[in-house]
């Protein structure tokens, strides 16, 4: 069995297992209602395949997923760029929310209230900024890359999309995956997602923190019939209807900004790792087909060129699973919304799988 189709039976058992674990979550639910518990559990069994393919794999973790230094420069370059890509991000989910909904905001704000921000910032951006990382670029992308950079750039970032069971966050999952795959390029270094990762996902558990507080002030200043305290963000999202030109007007204009000066921010990490010529060959007819260029070992040129296709039968059973619990979370979610704390056991697996971004 080739390498690639390893890696897609790494996924398809991936796939299998968040199946199992809903079941386990919902006994954990149902014992102790505590979300943490479940996320923790939910970051585990993703993880799980892929750790066992590392141990039996018997190659250094470090080496496999690509783990090695980066500069200081870069690393404060790296954590600007976290923010610049933000607003792109911001614009595509608010697009998506146009058409499908987003359950995840109750989620976060449920498990931000009941457990305060330093086990919220451990849970919702530094576990899954280790464990996704590992998984989708450090296992299937460095692998799919050794096919086609272009390739394995798009196929790990629709697997990092799809695996986040619901549309909404299909939509911007899938443009960070592509970003993210760009990123380790650049810095030649998995270190440099983990990083974004990080950032992205703790600057929401910061904004779910504060918000409860900022709202209590300006309801003191201004007065409730302004603000009022107890209203959650996922209740404005449900009460202010935008259309798209409204959701253009407000969010394309930062976004383009930022996605230019990221863009910059990007070439300056490149080329301080002295990367940039590398990744511009990425986009040329062949995208780079010496293999020196990856700084692989194991892997000769001929092998490289042969290996052209990465779809197997094993992934593409596991991403008709994945749709198909999208469309079925789609239809849950469209039905009459209970509580976070009354959500039954049919739609608990669509709530909890794999929020985290």
């Amino acid at each position: 069995m080739n390498r690639v189709r390893t890696i897609n039976f790494v996924f398809f058992a991936t796939v299998l297992l968040s199946l199992v674990g809903n079941f386990i979550n919902q006994w954990i639910f149902n014992y102790t209602d505590n979300y943490f518990i479940i996320l923790l559990v939910s970051q585990i069994i993703l993880v799980l395949p892929s750790a066992i393919y590392l141990a039996l794999s018997k190659n250094s973790i470090g080496k496999a997923i690509r783990f090695n230094k980066i500069k200081g420069s870069n690393i404060v370059l790296i954590i600007i760029f976290s923010y610049l890509i933000s607003p792109l991000m911001t614009l595509i989910n608010a697009i998506s929310m146009l058409f499908v909904k987003n359950d995840t905001a109750g989620l976060m704000e449920n498990i931000v209230t009941n457990n305060g921000f330093i086990i919220s910032l451990f849970i919702i951006a530094f576990i899954p900024c280790v464990l996704e990382e590992t998984v989708y670029r450090g296992i299937f992308y460095n692998e799919y890359r050794k096919v086609s950079p272009i390739k394995g750039i798009l196929l790990s970032a629709f697997l990092f999309g799809i695996m986040h069971m619901n549309f909404n966050q299909f939509s911007y999952a899938f443009i960070m995956g592509i970003i993210f795959a760009l990123l380790i390029e650049a810095t030649d270094s998995i270190l440099s997602t983990m990083i974004v990762h990080f950032f992205i996902n703790g600057n929401s558990v910061l904004i779910m923190f504060l918000y409860p507080k900022m709202m209590e002030y300006l309801e003191k200043v201004y007065g409730s019939g302004y603000f009022n305290s107890a209203e959650t963000i996922e209740g404005i999202q449900a009460n202010f209807q935008m259309d798209f030109s409204l959701v253009l007007r407000t969010y394309a204009f930062p976004a383009l900004v930022g996605s230019v000066l990221a863009f910059i921010v990007y070439r300056a990490i490149a080329k301080n790792s002295g990367r940039w010529t590398f990744i511009k060959g990425l986009f040329k007819p062949g995208g780079n087909m010496e293999v020196s260029s990856f700084q692989d070992t194991g892997e000769n040129n001929l092998s490289y060129q042969q290996k052209k296709w990465l779809m197997t039968a094993s992934l593409l059973i596991g991403i008709l699973v994945c749709v198909t619990l999208m469309i079925w979370g789609e239809i849950i979610s469209q039905m009459p919304s209970p509580s976070i704390n009354e959500v039954n056991n049919t739609s608990l697996s669509i709530y909890i799988n794999h929020i985290l971004s």
